[in-house]
């Protein structure tokens, strides 16, 4: 089902993948990984998350990566813009350390 999503997705001009995109985030507001994953940091470990950002494609294509260093590891991300990228690592480390915390339990 994801794959034919992104199958779909891929077909749309890029205004509309954009406005989509923006449709989608402005009606989910209430989930935000990065926030998420700063305050299980916080919470959990008394210590911060820290991004960085480097661009991996050039201007007519950008390619961004995220790097998220957390107190249970590293994690990356990657998309057309920050927080695309952003997301994408944070979800990758909630993912993980919920792996974690199930795995101890």
């Amino acid at each position: 089902m994801i794959e034919k999503i992104k199958s779909l997705f891929s077909m749309l001009p890029r205004a509309e993948q954009l406005e989509l995109l923006r449709d989608l985030t402005s009606s989910n507001e209430l989930y935000n990984p990065v926030v998420e994953v700063a305050q299980l940091s916080q919470t959990q470990y008394a210590q911060n998350v820290v991004f960085k950002i480097s661009n991996l494609g050039d201007s007519g294509k950008p390619r961004i990566l995220a790097s998220l260093t957390t107190p249970w590891g590293d994690f990356e991300g990657e998309g057309i813009n920050q927080k695309i990228a952003k997301v994408k690592a944070s979800e990758n480390a909630k993912m993980a350390l919920t792996e974690q915390l199930t795995e101890n339990s």
